[in-house]
């Protein structure tokens, strides 16, 4: 069942979950990040604790949450030309969207689910951060994809590098191209695969909307 976003909160660590309060220079706390490209199926945007039915085109503000129905998807490309995909039975909450402030930051949490990230690489990110509860995934320019199913996260680099650290503290590595990593909420070493085809091709298949 996936965590409401107060749940979500109080499971991160007290430090990282202030970081929701925090503010940034150009930060704007209902600013807009971006739109609702695409949508299949039935998607619900939250926002200030209110969920309303999605519509193509509609503004997606800093601190919504976008939550896709069990067959359903959503697009959501960010004022910088970045985008999001929810896959199915999943939401991800919009924590940061500053592309063009001082300290450019965003920050993304995958509630519940998958998500697919690309990132654009015209935009020079001093952060770009996915976060579960038991993994953060940071990039500046890379397509990517991140799973959160409570007890792991899985994370998988269709182009680029992306470091992939534990909430655990069990380290952080690096992937590529191909490469993949399952983190848990348990101490010990992280191990970087190659995602097999079947693996890849299902995953991916989630994130894309035809």
């Amino acid at each position: 069942m996936p965590l409401s976003k107060r749940d979500f909160l109080l499971a991160l660590p007290a430090s990282l979950a202030a970081g929701w309060l925090l503010t940034r220079p150009g930060f704007a706390a209902e600013g807009t990040a971006g739109k609702l490209s695409r949508l299949a199926g039935p998607v619900t945007i939250i926002r200030s604790g209110v969920e309303s039915a999605a519509a193509p085109g509609q503004d997606v503000l800093v601190s919504d949450s976008i939550r896709a129905g069990a067959d359903a998807r959503a697009e959501v490309t960010f004022s910088d030309g970045s985008v999001l995909t929810v896959g199915p039975g999943s939401e991800v909450a919009i924590a940061f969207f500053a592309p063009e402030a001082q300290e450019s930051s965003a920050v993304l949490d995958v509630i519940a689910g998958i998500a697919r990230v690309t990132v654009n690489k015209a935009t020079s990110w001093g952060r770009f951060d996915v976060r579960t509860t038991t993994a953060v995934a940071s990039v500046r320019g890379t397509d990517y994809l991140v799973e959160n199913t409570g007890a792991k996260t899985a994370v998988f680099v269709a182009e680029g590098r992306v470091a992939v650290s534990s909430r655990a503290g069990s380290g952080t590595v690096v992937l590529r191209q191909g490469q993949g990593v399952d983190v848990t909420a348990e101490k010990g070493p992280l191990t970087v695969k190659t995602w097999g085809a079947k693996r890849r091709d299902e995953a991916l298949a989630r994130v894309t909307i035809p």
